[in-house]
């Protein structure tokens, strides 16, 4: 088992960056050190190179294997209380519940916001279905999901979106993407045909709108892949936008409670008896 975005130098010119402001870069979370709190004030992308150490730097076997498990037991528990909930559009609430519960697992991750594209079987004749970042009507995010090394898409919403008949039938509960390929991205998967038929109306490449309008999203789709994830005969492609998150520790995530519960009491009723059970420590 390995993480094929390791990236030895990547991930040292980032450490040289750390340290230089005084930040530890040692353990999961380190993004709550007050030294990197202090540079994200001064430059609210300063995020993006956490997410970016998260992809770049080493695990060895014995690391990925332990976050599989960790990672397989949060997502599952917290996807179950979710889903018996039974909210929907709720994906940047509960991505940012379950970053804050990998964090505590010890679990290096990163909340990331994401356009959606899912590409349903042929036999079934749906058409297309697109989360777009330039879009009509307000919305903190497309799409968000996290990345979790193993895993480059760890997406607990993807079916619980307000969604067509029959269109639910091939979006699994869970996506838990240990397989997945690198893909690129077109401009019908980050903007609705009305913006396009007006750049083109316009004669304005898409590159130059993105450009002006969204800088910060032009850098960071270089800097963190596409990533397609397969299912079935299902085909999810992710292309990052942002990097997010909560503010707030595990105790202070209390705006979504699934079934009334917090984050917090879903992680030690749920998540905790299980990841320390002599069942999941088993070999």
């Amino acid at each position: 088992m390995n993480w094929p975005l390791s990236s030895r130098q990547k991930a040292r010119h980032l450490e040289i960056a750390f340290e230089k402001k005084g930040i530890p870069f040692d353990t999961p979370g380190f993004y709550d050190h007050p030294n990197f709190i202090k540079q994200e004030q001064r430059d609210p992308r300063f995020l993006e190179l956490y997410a970016e150490y998260v992809e770049s730097r080493a695990y060895d076997f014995d690391y990925l294997t332990a976050a599989e498990q960790k990672i397989t037991i949060a997502a599952s528990a917290l996807e179950s209380a979710v889903r018996a909930d039974g909210r929907l559009g709720a994906c940047v609430d509960v991505s940012g519940m379950l970053g804050r519960i990998l964090d505590r697992l010890g679990v290096w991750n990163y909340v990331a916001k994401a356009t959606l594209t899912i590409t349903f079987p042929k036999p079934s004749g749906i058409s297309i279905r697109y989360f777009w970042n330039f879009d009509v009507g307000e919305f903190v995010a497309p799409h968000a999901m996290v990345v979790a090394p193993p895993f480059g898409v760890v997406d607990l919403t993807a079916r619980k979106q307000a969604y067509s008949s029959g269109e639910p039938d091939h979006i699994p509960n869970i996506i838990l993407a240990k397989e997945w390929s690198l893909g690129s991205w077109k401009p019908e998967d980050l903007a609705n045909p009305i913006i396009l038929a007006d750049l083109h109306r316009r004669r304005i490449s898409f590159d130059t709108f993105m450009n002006e309008v969204r800088p910060d999203t032009a850098n960071i789709i270089q800097s963190l892949p596409v990533r397609i994830v397969q299912e079935g005969e299902t085909t999810f492609k992710y292309v990052i936008v942002a990097v997010g998150g909560t503010i707030e520790p595990l105790e202070g995530v209390t705006g979504y409670r699934p079934g009334g519960r917090t984050a917090l009491e879903i992680f030690e009723q749920a998540i905790l008896p299980t990841v320390h059970s002599p069942e999941s420590n088993q070999g």
